[in-house]
């Protein structure tokens, strides 16, 4: 079937794919349940892994605070890149008599027995790994973060991947000798929720490799920092592009932080909304009003294929000082002179001083807005108004 693997390679990498790896769901068997690619597609036989980079520019600039939009606007185009590419797979799969899946690029959780919903999720296991699937088909290794790292690229890669019936030949995994990841655990430095850490290891065994990778703490860790509830990191000098503050340390223990990460949820208006992108991913990354909000990410950013780039973008993290939040929706590198402020929403934010002093904007709503962002900021008008304050104390 050597045709039909190069038809399908052919067509992915025309559509902009960067890197396209084959894959079994025989090889996979002895990975972990998410490797398993049956869950979707019950008579999958093959998987077909795609990769694209992400723009090297506008991530550089949104490691250094130089500006936070283009990334995100970046990671949008190769969201919607990918979801082209998989469907175009899937339909030519299709037309020649197979079953096929394009597999959502992000939120796609499996159900968990005590979570009756997405805020109550605590483990966030996929219904497929993207991941495992690139690992198993030669597209890259995982790294100590966790993250697959490309050979070319570095972490710095989106992932999709579409299932298939076809019994397609798979790609050859790439061997421990060129494996990408040398260990330097700069990923490690510039988490500032300390998801990854930087001694302690376990392995993890997918399509007969086995990778060391950093012992994480619970993934409710990662979902606060990366969702943007915790962005300061411990030393208070530098967070990610999250305005948001705790005002204490995440507590230690997996159950006390995964009760804490509910009650944001429950809180976070962003989680109310029954389009949001958790309910519809697919949806929400078409939706031209939609923005692309990423404040973090930092394990894989920081991650380039060379050890000096990535000695070099650890220095530009932690030396690009913190985040706060524009009235305006955007946010900017905080001054020393901001304020921080109590929100409804069991969070503090963290604003330029005199922001609230502006002239409020006619519009009550922008387009692309995160809706955490626009109900803290209409809450700080109100408090604004109503004691003429600058900046609100608690």
């Amino acid at each position: 079937m050597r045709s039909e693997e190069t038809k399908l390679k052919s067509l992915a990498l025309r559509l902009g794919a960067d890197l396209v790896g084959i894959t079994t769901r025989d090889i996979l068997a002895d990975g972990p349940p998410s490797a398993d690619p049956r869950y979707l597609l019950p008579s999958a036989n093959s998987v077909i892994s795609l990769a694209v980079s992400l723009d090297k520019d506008s991530l550089q600039d949104f490691i250094c605070k130089k500006s936070w939009e283009p990334h995100c606007h970046d990671r949008k185009a190769i969201a919607k890149r990918l979801y082209t590419i998989g469907d175009a797979l899937a339909e030519t799969l299709r037309a020649d008599g197979y079953d096929a899946v394009n597999v959502d690029l992000n939120n796609n959780y499996r159900p968990e027995e005590s979570a009756a919903d997405l805020t109550e999720m605590t483990e966030f296991h996929p219904d497929f790994s993207h991941r495992y699937g690139a690992l198993a088909a030669g597209i890259g290794r995982l790294g100590w973060s966790g993250n697959l790292l490309t050979r070319e690229y570095g972490a710095r890669v989106e992932l999709g991947s579409v299932l298939t019936s076809a019994a397609l030949t798979p790609d050859a995994s790439i061997p421990d000798e060129d494996h990408p990841c040398d260990k330097c655990k700069m990923c490690s430095r510039v988490c500032p929720v300390e998801m990854i850490h930087p001694k302690a290891s376990m392995q993890v065994t997918v399509a007969g490799i086995t990778e060391t990778l950093s012992r994480k703490q619970s993934n409710t860790r990662c979902w606060i920092g990366c969702t943007g509830y915790e962005g300061l990191a411990p030393s208070g000098t530098w967070s990610n592009w999250s305005p948001y503050r705790l005002g204490r340390p995440l507590p230690g223990e997996k159950e006390a932080l995964d009760a804490l990460c509910i009650r944001l949820q429950k809180a976070d208006p962003q989680m109310q909304g029954p389009d949001n992108s958790f309910s519809n991913y697919r949806q929400a990354v078409f939706d031209p009003e939609w923005f692309y909000y990423t404040v973090c990410g930092f394990c894989r950013s920081v991650c380039a294929p060379r050890r000096e780039e990535r000695l070099a973008n650890r220095k530009l993290i932690i030396n690009s000082g913190t985040a706060a939040l524009k009235l305006d929706g955007s946010h900017v590198v905080a001054e020393a002179d901001a304020c921080e402020m109590a929100t409804p929403y069991g969070l503090r934010v963290v604003v330029p001083r005199g922001e609230l002093t502006k002239k409020p904007k006619k519009i009550r709503r922008w387009p692309g807005q995160f809706p955490l962002d626009r109900e803290v900021i209409r809450y700080l008008r109100r408090e604004a108004a109503s004691s003429g304050e600058n900046c609100i104390a608690d």
